[in-house]
């Protein structure tokens, strides 16, 4: 009975995961973000999404180039990308038009938000083209110093190699370049420079507060090595090119000793060899040449005996 009841449990748990196909029943008041991830989740697979009508229908746009859950589809058959000044939602049943600045927006969807007439002056890596999504509200990220500003601190949840789970938080604001929202003031303050004293990453330029409480290199941040790390990289490159020549040499060296010695005994031996050849032809010249006199005494003395 108590395998029975395992059996069951774990039945009904594969039921649950399972997710609707094209067609087949599902709810809209099912839909939620994932607390850890934040990405929508709904009943139906990744290829389609929870129409008003209650069933799972193909979406109608993308917003990546290679979204996920579409393996072995041919890129062809992917849903339409949208245009220029639209949007498609998490939902993916269809393009929108980018909301202005004030109004509403998707959780972390700064591509809803229309950007402002100067986006190259506002745009960066915590926005999409100078406009924000903060709080479901789109906002353009150009308030100056001393300014009254909006953050939004959203907390993810990441895993070790050892599969233990921690929490780190992301902050927003929209703040302009340079700059962050100080959570208690709620005013634009100026960026911190390299090695000073910090209690968050919005707070430096670099966006890395490292663990020592001061302001690091940023993440994407090119290495600059000092001239004697060069000066050493060439040497060790010089001593491997020499060191590899020497041993060549070495080698060719032993490799034509021994075929030297080969060559050698190979000569000997064909010298032998004729030499031996020369003699067997000098003894039957020299046996041709005797008297026939001589040949038949012999001859005749062997008969007797």
């Amino acid at each position: 009975m108590r395998g029975l009841a395992v059996l069951a449990l774990i039945s009904f748990a594969s039921l649950a995961s399972a997710k609707s196909t094209f067609g087949e029943a599902c709810d809209q008041a099912d839909s939620h973000l994932d607390a850890d991830t934040w990405a929508l989740v709904t009943d139906c697979d990744p290829q389609y999404y929870c129409a008003a009508n209650g069933t799972c229908a193909n979406k109608g746009c993308r917003r990546d180039i290679y979204p996920f859950g579409y393996t072995g589809v041919a890129y062809s058959d992917l849903p339409p990308l949208c245009a220029e000044g639209q949007f498609c939602p998490d939902e993916g049943d269809q393009c929108l038009t980018q909301a202005p600045s004030g109004g509403q927006c998707q959780k972390d969807r700064d591509d809803e938000c229309s950007p402002p007439p100067d986006q190259k002056l506002y745009a960066g890596y915590l926005n999409t083209n100078g406009s924000i999504c903060l709080n479901y509200i789109c906002y353009w990220a150009n308030v100056s110093v001393g300014q009254t500003c909006v953050d939004e601190n959203t907390a993810y949840t990441a895993y070790t190699a050892t599969g233990s789970s921690y929490s780190f938080i992301i902050s927003r604001d929209n703040c302009a370049n340079g700059l962050y929202c100080d959570g208690t003031s709620l005013q634009c303050i100026k960026a911190k420079e390299l090695n000073a004293a910090c209690s968050g990453n919005k707070e430096c330029l670099s966006y890395n507060c490292e663990a020592s409480g001061k302001c690091g290199h940023a993440a994407d941040e090119p290495l600059h090595p000092k001239p004697w790390v060069y000066v050493i990289i060439g040497l060790g490159i010089l001593a491997l090119i020499v060191g590899v020549m020497v041993s060549l040499w070495f080698m060719h060296r032993k490799t034509r000793k021994e075929n030297q010695v080969k060559l050698e005994q190979y000569y000997r031996e064909q010298i032998a060899y004729r030499q031996s050849i020369m003699s067997m032809s000098h003894a039957k010249n020299s046996l041709l040449s005797l008297p026939p006199n001589t040949v038949s005494y012999h001859s005749q003395s062997w008969s007797l005996s």
